[in-house]
């Protein structure tokens, strides 16, 4: 077993001793509350064509994932809590294992989420390693595994119709010991605006992502063996989604991603890639699964060029290029179709099927791909 594997398994069996400890008392509820998730998977890739014309072997595999946290609730204004998930350290992306993975040993178990927070009023704080604390309709752009480092301050200003959200943070996205190296860091502001009455929702929010001094691939890929480099991205991501309440679930969004950062000095870079800077996303989804036998229907359109956003802490749902360290998540334009539909409150299944295509290629051919995933998840 190691270290890391062990320290998750002293995490997870000190969190259980709190729970024990934490009954109800003078007939209050226990201030300590617990929240997980299981996932179960299938998935299919084929078509998935390489730079060089080369197609890569068509791949089934099962998949897994499983999360456990907790939160406790130490007074009126401060709580605390974490989180522990199924996956390798390397890929932040993504807390899945293949069913399999190193035949039938153990699998590995992270740390991903830790943190002090406090809320009063109408603002909150949290410091630690938490949860993306900024309004996201999609994963297009940010991951939802992907758990940023630092502190966060947010504002909930609600009127009678009109919800105002400012949020902050300020993030440490690669550590250097050596104090003359600068951190790589993440300087975030967005402010969304939410409008509610008895028939609508609709929300609208635009934010500055201000990456500084980060790699060009993930610091934890080991096996990366090309050129390694720091660099900018000043990212202005904005969206836009309309929710209709009375009459049908329908919810429609869009997202404009743009990259800031002018690249034409950078020597890193390939030509054929400085100016590929912008994307775009549109949702529409219709149906809910909020009770038993509900369903949903929904459909993505996206178009990601090379530089809109941070290849690594974007999804890694929609193309398997690159590897399990080191996703490009980037380059290129492609649809999803997704079917769910839910067994009970809290357990559903999701069927989606993805069909991309490159825009950008450095060589002869234009990458391809198609995949298809059945999940079934389940959570308490």
């Amino acid at each position: 077993m190691t270290l890391k594997i062990f320290r998750s398994v002293l995490f997870f069996i000190w969190v259980s001793t709190l729970s024990l400890s934490a009954q109800v008392q003078d007939g209050k509820p226990s201030k300590l509350t617990f929240f997980g998730d299981l996932r179960i998977r299938g998935e299919q890739d084929w078509n998935s064509r390489q730079f060089d014309g080369a197609y890569r072997e068509d791949r089934h595999r099962m998949r897994a994932r499983l999360r456990l946290g907790f939160n406790y609730q130490w007074s009126e204004h401060i709580r605390f809590g974490g989180r522990i998930r199924t996956g390798v350290a390397n890929n932040i992306q993504s807390p899945h294992f293949n069913l399999g993975y190193r035949g039938l040993t153990s699998k590995p178990f992270q740390l991903d989420r830790y943190f002090l927070q406090g809320t009063y009023s109408n603002s909150w704080w949290w410091m630690g390693k938490n949860s993306f604390p900024f309004w996201n309709q999609n994963e297009l752009w940010w991951d939802d595994d992907v758990q940023p480092e630092g502190i966060s301050f947010g504002l909930k200003k609600k009127g009678k119709s009109i919800e105002w959200r400012p949020t902050v943070g300020y993030f440490i996205a690669n550590h250097n010991q050596d104090s003359s190296v600068l951190d790589a860091t993440l300087f975030a502001a967005q402010l969304a605006v939410i409008f509610r009455n008895d028939a609508l929702e609709l929300t609208a929010a635009s934010g500055l992502f201000w990456f500084d001094n980060i790699f060009n691939v993930p610091e934890a890929d080991d096996l990366f063996t090309g050129k390694r480099y720091r660099m900018d991205y000043h990212l202005l991501n904005s969206g836009i989604q309309l929710k209709l309440l009375r009459t049908t679930p329908l919810v429609l969004g869009l997202d404009y991603l743009i990259n800031l950062k002018d690249y034409s000095e950078n020597p890193n870079l390939e030509t054929h890639y400085k100016n590929q800077k912008t994307g775009y996303v549109f949702q529409l989804n219709y149906g809910k699964l909020n009770t038993k036998k509900d369903w949903l229907f929904g459909y993505y359109y996206a178009y990601k060029e090379a530089l809109s956003v941070v290849s690594y802490y974007a999804e890694d749902d929609w193309v398997r290029w690159g590897n399990i360290n080191r996703n490009r998540n980037t380059n290129y334009a492609g649809h999803e179709f997704r079917i769910a539909y839910c067994w009970g409150k809290n357990f559903n299944m999701v069927l989606r099927f993805y069909t991309v295509k490159g825009l950008v290629t450095p060589q002869i051919a234009t990458e391809t791909g198609n995949r298809i995933r059945l999940d079934f998840n389940i959570k308490f």
